[in-house]
């Protein structure tokens, strides 16, 4: 059974696994600054960290922003021990027991491992927009990178694209589009 547990002290266990996971397995384009992530963590109320045990063992994590209408998701990860045994679903399973709508971003579909991805989530009920979107830069002097939004629990046309795409832009990296 998995178990989804918020975490919000950055001196913790838990919090120490979840980092190391996201530095891991994540490009360093796609994650903020972790200064800015422990910052998120201890003192931001719309920022969830939660880590994801399986029994008493973290297994993982989602980190995911309560932005009014919908739930922003910036990272899923599971430990690559266990991947591939169906539990990176219950996660997000769990997580969709916590929110109804959700919106997370996903790499643009270009090679085996990025349509996998994407498979995951679509076999998990998100739908992919066809609309153009371009991840802002966490970090000053990083460029743009050319992603997708996949949408759980509301349409993905033009006009939830352009909503969450606005959303995402000014509350998760303070961009605004020129």
């Amino acid at each position: 059974m998995i178990t989804l547990t918020r975490i919000t002290d950055i001196t913790s266990n838990e919090y120490r696994f979840t980092e190391e996971l996201l530095i891991t397995t994540f490009p360093r384009e796609e994650y903020r600054d972790l200064g800015e992530q422990r910052k998120n963590t201890a003192g931001k109320q719309a920022f969830h960290l939660m880590v994801a045990h399986y029994g008493t063992k973290p297994i993982g994590f989602v980190s995911y922003w309560h932005l009014g209408d919908f739930c922003y998701v910036e990272h899923l990860a599971t430990h690559p021990d266990i991947r591939g045994n169906g539990l990176g679903r219950a996660i997000v399973e769990e997580l969709k027991k916590l929110a109804a709508k959700i919106v997370l971003e996903v790499e643009e579909p270009i090679d085996e491992t990025t349509n996998r991805r994407i498979n995951f989530y679509r076999r998990a009920g998100f739908e992919i927009s066809t609309h153009p979107y371009m991840q802002p830069p966490y970090r000053k002097g990083d460029g743009t990178l050319p992603m997708r939004l996949m949408f759980y629990g509301l349409p993905a046309d033009k006009e939830n694209f352009t909503k969450a795409q606005k959303v995402i832009y000014s509350n998760i990296y303070n961009y605004v589009e020129e």
